[in-house]
């Protein structure tokens, strides 16, 4: 009773290999999801210290909006809001008692299917002022 075994391998190869290219995606897509949130952190960083510093007081978000597009995100921030002598940062406070704060705002640019494409990623970052 020999059992003729033709074809036995693309259907083995169909249910194994749509799962393997699922968790491959899935694993490239977490990690531009994590390096997009990497970036908007230190473009945060970055211009809550160029506000500080008064390098770039007259226009943080072009600032940011350029910072950004350096690290390879043009176009991706939907808000950005500066706020100039806050009192505390994250519940610290320092001698001269004054903060600036950025908070960042983008859409996932990504284009994931639409469960998926309504995230939304924030970064958050303050830097004192000198007095």
């Amino acid at each position: 009773m020999a059992r003729d075994g033709r074809g036995a391998a693309i259907v083995e190869f169909a249910i194994v290999g749509s799962i393997f290219i699922t968790l491959l995606v899935g694993t490239i897509e977490i990690g531009l999801l994590c390096w997009t949130r990497n970036t908007l952190q230190v473009t945060a960083a970055l211009t809550a210290r160029c506000v500080a510093l008064a390098t770039c007081a007259a226009d943080p978000d072009g600032f940011a909006a350029a910072e950004a597009a350096d690290w390879g995100l043009p176009n991706v921030l939907s808000g950005v809001t500066v706020t100039a002598n806050a009192n505390q940062c994250n519940g610290l406070t320092t001698a001269s008692g004054q903060f600036v704060t950025v908070v960042l705002q983008s859409q996932y640019w990504a284009n994931l299917p639409p469960p998926l494409s309504a995230v939304t990623l924030h970064a958050s970052a303050c830097y004192p002022i000198a007095s």
